[in-house]
């Protein structure tokens, strides 16, 4: 019922620091993995991060084109990430079915 497997995911962020670039990228790991597996997912550990690509890029801007230059950054990285995941399959959980009826119109109106 409870199983543990590895899978490898590749993942991307960007952002204007490299620390928000990363958070976006973990940040993105629980949804991955929700729409890849059919199971209930308990636990995920990241066990190692290859990075595939790493891109900074600068641009100078301008207001009106001509005054307060300024630079901007950012940066895009791109990730394989190896995680651990704690999977219950659900699929073999036997469930006992049990059916309830519901009060008549009529029972109702006696209780009040």
């Amino acid at each position: 019922m409870y199983t543990e497997t590895t899978q490898t995911l590749r993942l991307s962020g960007s952002a204007d620091t490299k620390e928000g670039a990363f958070n976006k990228i973990f940040s993105q790991i629980k949804h991955v993995v929700a729409r890849q597996t059919n199971d209930l997912v308990v636990r995920i550990e990241p066990i190692g991060l290859e990075v595939v690509s790493a891109t900074e890029t600068v641009r100078q801007e301008r207001l009106f084109g001509l005054f307060f230059p300024r630079k901007r950054t950012r940066y895009d990285i791109t990730v394989d990430m190896q995680v651990r995941l704690g999977v219950v399959q659900v699929e073999n959980i036997s469930f006992h079915q049990q059916t309830e009826q519901t009060a008549g119109a009529l029972q109702f109106v006696r209780q009040r």
